[in-house]
């Protein structure tokens, strides 16, 4: 179907749902119509212009070419672009009355006054002026039909150009909007990201912060339990100590008091034998003795 300036003028995209915009595939099978109309006229520009070119060539080389089919059709064919010489008067009556092109008879009675030669001399007059009148109608015609094409070619191409540049234009500004839309939907999602970034940083560090703190608070906890549990162990171990140090003083004090006695009975002992000996006297007084 052919595009029309209407169709251009109101043109409506459907809009995409999850972006702004129109889709793609909508604009681009419309230009694509746009660019399958835009070569037909332009190849339709072309071929006229080379009829118009071919029909001067042909006016310009030979008028003949341009004879009506009228004239063929009467049996006059050879007249047209031909100059009529007059070869006698023609008296031409008040109500001799023009006739449209192709209307006039090409042959009238004559009077009854004229002779035959002065009759046949009008008749070829009328048909070759009639001739000639059709021949400059025709080639008045098809001048005008060649630039009412060449107009009307001239007025469709600038008509096509400026509603391809309005076009253009519009597609370009269009894009520039989508652009600064995707632009914009771009920095906001950044600043989203970002946000959310700082947002979860922040969380993590608060997270981080409270499980530091866990720990520390674990580990001062199992070291406040440990030192307690060290104490009461040092505690048990130095009461161990006090007892086992006990016992021994008090083993001491046993080996003390024995070996007091022990160092009592063995003087006393010793002491005994002394005497015991100093009672028997020398060995010498004993050897006299006996």
């Amino acid at each position: 179907m052919a595009l029309t300036p209407d169709d251009l003028l109101n043109k409506e995209f459907p809009e995409t749902k999850f972006r702004p915009g129109y889709d793609k595939d909508e604009v681009d099978d419309f230009l694509d119509e746009v660019v399958v109309e835009w070569r037909r006229l332009t190849q339709q520009n072309e071929e006229l212009t080379a009829k118009v070119a071919a029909l001067e060539d042909q006016l310009g080389e030979s008028p003949s070419n341009l004879e009506p089919d009228e004239l063929k059709d009467a049996g006059l064919s050879g007249y047209a672009g031909t100059t009529s010489i007059m070869t006698g008067s023609v008296d031409r009556s008040a109500d001799d009355q023009e006739f449209a092109p192709g209307t006039r008879p090409a042959q009238e009675r004559p009077s009854a006054a004229e002779s035959p030669a002065d009759a046949t001399a009008v008749s070829a007059t009328g048909v070759l002026a009639m001739a000639q009148k059709i021949h400059d109608q025709y080639v008045s015609e098809a001048e005008q039909t060649r630039d009412a094409y060449i107009a009307e070619g001239e007025a469709k191409r600038h008509e096509y150009v400026t509603e391809g540049e309005q076009t253009r234009d519009a597609y370009i500004a269009e894009g520039e909007s989508t652009r600064s839309a995707y632009i914009l939907e771009g920095e906001t999602r950044r600043d989203e990201l970002i946000s959310t970034a700082e947002a979860t940083h922040a969380q993590l560090l608060a997270e981080a912060e409270r499980r530091r703190n866990e720990i520390v608070t674990e580990a001062e906890t199992r070291a406040e339990n440990v030192i307690e549990e060290a104490e009461l162990t040092s505690t048990r171990t130095l009461n161990a100590l006090e007892r086992k140090k006990a016992d021994l003083e008090l083993k001491v004090g046993e080996l003390t008091g024995f070996e007091r006695d022990y160092r009592a009975r063995l003087k006393d002992y010793i002491e005994g034998q002394l005497a015991d000996l100093n009672s028997r006297g020398s060995i010498e007084k004993e050897a006299t003795v006996g």
